[in-house]
């Protein structure tokens, strides 16, 4: 009896530990990452050179490029991005566009860019100059600050951010001075030029075609080609023109006349050749019969 009613006890010292679950990513993240993945068009990830994201997604950070090393030109204008917190060292990285995001600072996020040229930010939320110290040792050309609380059309404004970076040559679309630049606007001109320069070659060989054209219209010192036709045509006329040689020699002989005139001239000879003879016989017949006697 004094195992009844007794059960046995489970010790809860050796419970089964569980790997903690996974953070739970958020959804704009997600979205971004598969918006980097579609914009690649099947390229891979360390090929791609170029990327477009412009209103493709919404995500608070920048996320999913940490494979993009060979990437040079990147634009995620319209993305709702708020931080630039963790922004992937881009070695290749020259040109960046973020406009028309909510970013509020921390652009230091952006120094591990060594080779940054173009760097557009317009249309953010960033309150100061001083937030651009961070990016001094970038190459900046081209910077663009439009829209942001910090930009304005003032002299010292320029002053400020020229100093800043020695190799800028446009701020918000304007040079130091604050005259307007036209970006590519060189390039436009050459093109220009090189159209102009073949109308000018075009024209220039239409009016060759027209002179050929008028050449072969009026063939002043080309050639005249005679066919054997004319030629025989002009022999004949040069003969019809020359004196034959009838009228060196006189008119041609009937040969029926000469044979007549030859046996008329012939015939007196023959006939006193023929009556010699016969007085020639008559003489011997006449001597002979004289012996005889």
């Amino acid at each position: 009896m004094g195992g009844e009613g007794h059960y046995p006890t489970h010790s809860t010292s050796h419970r089964r530990a569980f790997p903690p679950a996974p953070p739970v990513r958020p959804a704009d993240l997600i979205a971004m990452e598969q918006a980097i993945l579609d914009a690649c068009g099947g390229t891979p990830l360390e090929e791609v050179e170029s990327l477009t994201l412009d209103s493709k997604c919404k995500s608070a950070s920048v996320v999913g490029l940490e494979k993009c090393v060979k990437l040079e030109e990147l634009s995620a204008n319209n993305c709702g991005i708020t931080s630039l917190e963790g922004f992937p060292s881009l070695q290749s990285l020259t040109k960046l566009e973020l406009s028309d995001n909510r970013i509020s600072g921390g652009l230091a996020a952006l120094k591990n860019l060594p080779n940054l040229v173009e760097l557009s930010v317009a249309g953010n939320a960033i309150g100061s100059v001083d937030e651009l110290r961070a990016l001094e040792d970038a190459p900046l050309e081209v910077l663009d600050l439009v829209g942001c609380p910090c930009s304005d059309d003032s002299q010292e404004y320029r002053d400020k951010v020229f100093g800043m970076f020695p190799s800028l040559q446009a701020l918000d679309g304007k040079d130091k001075d604050g005259e307007e630049l036209e970006l590519g606007s060189d390039d436009d001109d050459d093109e220009e030029d090189f159209d102009e320069e073949e109308s000018d070659d075009d024209e220039g060989e239409d009016d060759e075609d027209d002179e050929d054209d008028e050449d072969e219209d009026v063939p002043d010192d080309e050639p005249i080609e005679v066919s054997d036709e004319d030629e025989d045509e002009e022999e004949s006329d040069d003969d019809d023109d020359e004196p034959g040689l009838a009228a060196l020699v006189g008119a041609p002989i009937d040969d029926d006349a000469e044979e007549e005139d030859f046996q008329a001239e012939s015939d007196p000879e023959s006939e006193d050749f023929d009556d010699e003879e016969d007085d020639e016989d008559a003489d011997a017949g006449a001597a002979k019969k004289q012996r005889t006697e």
